[in-house]
């Protein structure tokens, strides 16, 4: 674009003449300065050093007044030296002496001072010799700077030639798509609105997706609750019809006999073909215990913990054996067994899958039994479902009815466990009194029972516990600070024992 317009063909050739004229303007500079860069002069070499050899020798011959006659090889000429040097020592006294004095002493000074040249000589040497080494470096720090610049200014112009290029054509597609920009702004600005309404609409529909799922598992949970309602209480009519209908010959062979007998007695001849009016409520909790204590996979996997203490034992009775889980189990590993359970409707479950079970009620069923009859008993979630009074009964009657030497295993609920007891037991109406660890245990010993063990089990999951504070690798937060972290600690500690610890717990006693 030139001032808001396309460039023409005319005006794109006339910039690159001037381009080019550029270039070559810019290359003979480039190249002036090159040839115009001095050469750098030769440095000169650092002075000779003084010969070191000659000076004890030089520094010698200062001396005009030898002490004694030179030494001569001829006796006559020795003779005659001796004579003259003593007729000059005689006169030196007088004439000679002061004047070869002076002049040695004016020689040793001159001998001391050339001395003392010779040393500040030998430092200016160095101090030249180290100061043409840094010279000589800073010349060729200077070629190297001279060559890279050279560089430079070649490649700033190949960058500039380039950019020019570049921005030419992008000048010319600008121009030529000019027309299309403002086309192409609005179209990015729709397609940006309708992006953020697609989003808005993915979040609604999302939303509304999950909501519909919540409700729709509510609605799947409530109507499968209902099916299986429907299906239990199907069969309890199904099987009262079919007893009403067996007993429907003795009926009508008694419906004399019935007319003419008082009221009690008819009462009483009517009593055996007449409905149960607890069958609905017992497919009721059936239906209950299904939904909320667990699949029977799930309860056959948690008592599999119980076979040890019944691996030797026979005549195994089961309190409130519900569906049969722990029946079957002892069945698979060859133990004798037998269950009882006041609820008619499990009853006949266990009884259609083979298992040996009684209906009634727990204590008067053991009251019917032979002392020392029973080779063990298991009653699993059932001591809560008993009052105080009650189950003290049936302690009793359970150790009397039990062999030396069997044991009695009790499982119930933790009311020590907060989780527990508000989550679980309190949702069982049919719960008649909740048993601390200390209280079930103590009444198992005063009925007679011995090795009272209590088994704590169903600990609650670690990563759904509160969760203390840990201390950070190298900080330091002081006393204070670390004082403060272990209280916290401490309290969520504390807070865990009484709120998640475990679940379930078990009576693990014998009978000597």
């Amino acid at each position: 674009m030139f001032f808001g317009r396309p460039l023409t063909p005319e005006q794109i050739k006339q910039f690159r003449v001037e381009r080019e004229l550029a270039d070559r303007q810019y290359n003979d500079a480039l190249t002036a300065l090159d040839r115009a860069m001095p050469a750098l002069p030769p440095l000169p070499d650092p002075p000779l050093p003084y010969d070191e050899q000659r000076l004890p020798e030089l520094n010698e011959r200062w001396r005009v007044a030898p002490e004694s006659a030179p030494p001569t090889h001829s006796s006559v000429k020795r003779w005659l030296s001796d004579l003259g040097w003593r007729l000059i020592r005689g006169r030196a006294l007088a004439e000679v002496e002061p004047m070869l004095l002076r002049q040695q002493a004016f020689n040793s000074i001159l001998v001391d001072h050339l001395n003392r040249n010779v040393a500040v000589h030998r430092s200016a040497r160095e101090a030249a010799e180290a100061m043409l080494g840094d010279l000589r470096s800073q010349r060729e720090s200077l070629a190297i700077f001279h060559s890279h610049l050279i560089q430079y200014l070649q490649t700033v112009t190949r960058f500039v030639d380039t950019k020019d290029r570049g921005e030419t054509m992008a000048s010319l597609i600008l121009g030529l798509s000019s027309g299309l920009t403002g086309l192409a702004d609005d179209n990015l600005r729709r397609w940006e609105a309708a992006g953020a309404r697609e989003q808005r609409k993915d979040a609604e529909v999302s939303a509304e997706l999950g909501r519909m799922n919540v409700a729709m598992g509510a609605a799947v949970d409530e109507l499968q609750t209902n099916i299986a309602t429907i299906q239990q209480r199907g069969l309890t009519l199904k099987r009262e019809l079919e007893r009403l209908l067996a007993a429907r010959p003795a009926l009508t062979a008694s419906a004399g006999e019935a007319a003419a007998a008082p009221g009690p007695e008819r009462e009483a001849i009517r009593a055996p073909l007449a409905a149960r009016p607890d069958a609905v409520n017992a497919v009721t909790y059936l239906g209950f215990e299904n939904k909320f204590r667990g699949s029977e996979d799930l309860i056959r996997e948690r008592q599999l913990f119980y076979l040890p203490f019944f691996a030797e034992a026979s005549d195994v009775l089961e309190i409130g054996c519900g569906r049969g889980e722990f029946l079957s189990l002892l069945k698979s590993q060859g133990v004798s067994a037998r269950g009882l359970d006041i609820n008619h409707e499990m009853v006949e479950s266990c009884r259609a899958s083979g298992l040996d079970v009684d209906e009634g009620d727990a204590l008067a069923y053991l009251d019917r039994l032979r002392d020392h009859s029973v080779g063990g008993l298991f009653a699993a979630q059932v001591a809560e479902h008993f009052q105080p009074a009650y189950l003290m009964r049936f302690l009793d009657t359970a150790y009397h009815k039990l062999r030396p030497g069997s044991r009695i295993v009790l499982e119930t609920l933790n009311p020590a466990c907060w989780s527990a007891f508000f989550d679980s037991y309190i949702r069982d109406v049919t719960h008649a009194w909740p048993l601390h660890p200390d209280t079930l245990r103590y009444l198992v010993m005063a009925a007679g029972f011995q090795n009272v063990d209590v088994r704590y089990l169903s600990p609650y999951p670690e990563e759904a516990r509160l969760q203390g504070v840990s201390m950070p690798a190298n900080t330091d937060f002081g006393l204070t600070g670390l004082h403060l972290v272990e209280t916290f600690n401490e309290n969520v500690e504390r807070l865990n024992r009484l709120l998640f610890s475990f679940r379930d717990y078990a009576i693990v006693a014998e009978r000597r």
